[in-house]
């Protein structure tokens, strides 16, 4: 039996002054994809007190590559001892789906991750030191798919939709799934820190909110697909009261779905 654990692992990440950011452009509430992005899920809690190494890892990378190259998703999944509700650490992250993604991919320890689910099912959980080189040598590949994405957000009634268009930049054989989360960022609210103290005030961002089409989406081709082949689709989600729509953010990734490996991830604000 795997017993829980928070990983102890020294921190290398330098942050880049002068960021570049190839991956997308952005027309009012439309995203265009012009260069390979990639997918982080960073395993979390608010109670591991080497969480906050991750978090400031891909921090580096968002700083080294500039926004919509590096795509990360923090969901708050895994040993309850890490993640659960106490009268200190009041706010609880954990969700149905995220449960179900860690579930999934038999996450047991934090912090973890997972760049592109690749190497699935044995090698898929990376720690957080090995998250620059992957998405380094993810970034010099060539897109599989470029997404465009349009978002909408009715402020009355908070519900946010977002249609997305995947093009195929080479030729698949394999069955295509799409999965759709939305995350939240700039929450105030306390964190164990590597240093054993409680800080009150620690900025959580990227929270997993939510996966409206469930937690590994749809599929939507069983047979892959030929380079310049056109997906499409739409997802809705009415916002909780608690969330900021400002600080939402729509996740898609297509990906294969014998293997769960991401061709292409995509954000876009909700608002």
């Amino acid at each position: 039996m795997l017993a829980p654990s928070c990983d102890v692992i020294t921190e290398p990440f330098k942050d880049n002054p002068n960021p570049v950011d190839t991956s997308s452009v952005v027309r009012g509430d439309t995203l265009i994809q012009t260069a390979r992005a990639v997918f982080i899920e960073d395993f979390t809690g608010h109670r591991c007190k080497n969480c906050p190494k991750a978090s400031k890892a891909i921090k580096a990378l968002d700083s080294l590559y500039g926004p919509n190259l590096i795509i990360p998703v923090a969901l708050h999944a895994g040993p309850s001892n890490f993640t659960g509700v106490t009268t200190e650490y009041p706010t609880d992250f954990t969700t149905e789906e995220g449960d179900d993604i860690a579930t999934l991919f038999g996450v047991f320890a934090l912090p973890m991750g997972m760049v592109q689910r690749a190497d699935y099912p044995t090698a898929h959980q990376k720690t957080y030191t090995a998250w620059a080189g992957i998405s380094a040598q993810e970034i010099a590949n060539s897109p599989e798919a470029l997404f465009t994405l349009s978002a909408a957000y009715d402020s009355v009634s908070r519900q946010a939709i977002v249609h997305y268009s995947a093009a195929l930049q080479s030729v698949q054989t394999n069955a295509l799934g799409i999965a759709v989360y939305l995350k939240e960022s700039n929450i105030v609210s306390p964190q164990l820190m590597p240093n054993n103290t409680r800080d009150e005030f620690y900025v959580h961002n990227n929270v997993f909110r939510a996966g409206p089409l469930g937690p590994t989406g749809v599929e939507i081709s069983s047979t892959g697909g030929s380079t310049g082949q056109i997906f499409t689709g739409s997802a809705t989600k009415t916002l909780d009261p608690l969330w900021n729509p400002k600080e939402c953010q729509w996740v898609v990734i297509l990906y294969d779905r014998t293997n769960y490996r991401v061709l292409q991830p995509a954000q876009i604000f909700v608002w």
